[in-house]
């Protein structure tokens, strides 16, 4: 056990002493699109995860970040994100889905702390190979742990309503959430502080709420008082038309224990997805950290300058 300890503070010392070395520090700004998979919306069945989709969905994102390069090949990143997602019934293919007609919006303030990994082979030094130095390309994989607060919201005749506090499947749900980000993405440098970037991040969440919907229609008793509650719950008597188009109406709705209707599928979790564009200034210390060009670093250029540190 003694030898676990030493090995643990050894690569502490390393870590922390290569980090005041070499290092990088940037503080950026990012705005993209976001969507989410889950009960509401989409729903074909031939298709799955990501291609279950529903682009007319797509909603905004924005947000800030800091970044710390800590070494070659590794950073950290701290992010606050404010994103909308939503989904409607109506735009999917699944006629269940389209007799059920529920729809919702919900903004997201997330938290994120993500691990960046660089692979050497996926990084160009020298973009266009003039020697110069002036753009230099990185793609990297990360993957880290997130919290986010959430509040489901539908229309009904104009005027928006918050779902939680209405308990329409007779369930108080937390409003704050753990998430996994997972993904990737890359950034150009220009002239070594001004970095333009792309991510494109998968969010898979701890809870099956973030649409209001995820087990089987209950009784009105059994939300709260609010009569939105139950005229929220079951929004398949706004339609008119049934036929071949919905299902029959008996089929949503409560009707007693030994009749129950499924309003949504809890053996999945809400999941959503992000894609951004990003600029971030990076700020270089007195300890002129940002990361060597290996074999031709500290040489002379062809230019007669020496190769770029940044």
């Amino acid at each position: 056990m003694k030898k676990v300890f030493v090995l643990i503070f050894l690569l502490v010392v390393v870590t922390f002493t290569y980090s005041q070395r070499r290092y990088n520090l940037g503080f950026g700004i990012r705005a993209g699109v976001a969507n989410y998979l889950g009960d509401i919306g989409s729903g074909d069945l031939a298709r799955g995860f990501v291609y279950n989709l529903e682009l007319k969905d797509t909603r905004w994102s924005t947000g800030a970040f800091v970044r710390w390069r800590f070494h070659p090949s590794l950073a950290y990143q701290a992010s606050f994100t404010y994103a909308r997602i939503q989904g409607d019934d109506k735009n999917s293919s699944n006629r269940a889905r389209l007799g059920r007609n529920l729809s919702f919006t919900n903004d997201l303030l997330m938290i994120n702390n993500k691990l960046e990994y660089y692979p050497a082979f996926m990084t160009v030094s020298d973009v266009g190979k003039k020697g110069r130095y002036r753009w230099d390309y990185k793609t990297y994989f990360f993957a880290g742990l997130g919290i986010f607060y959430h509040n489901p919201k539908a229309e009904y005749n104009g005027q928006k309503y918050k779902l939680r506090p209405l308990m329409t499947e007779g369930v108080k749900y937390s409003p704050i959430v753990l998430s996994i980000p997972t993904g990737a993405g890359f950034y150009f440098t220009y002239k070594r502080q001004h970095r333009f970037g792309f991510e494109m991040s998968w969010n898979m969440t701890f809870t099956d709420y973030l649409d209001d919907v995820s087990r089987d229609y209950v009784n009105p008793n059994q939300m709260a008082t609010d009569p939105m509650a139950a005229i929220l719950a079951n929004r398949n008597p706004e339609l008119n038309e049934y036929g071949s188009l919905y299902p029959v109406s008996q089929n949503y709705g409560y009707y007693s224990d030994a009749w129950v209707n499924q309003r949504g599928d809890p053996k999945d979790k809400d999941n959503f997805m992000m894609i951004s564009l990003s600029y971030s200034y990076v700020i270089r210390t007195k300890n002129s950290f940002s990361r060597s060009y290996s074999w031709i670093y500290k040489r002379r250029s062809k230019f007669g300058g020496k190769k770029a540190r940044f």
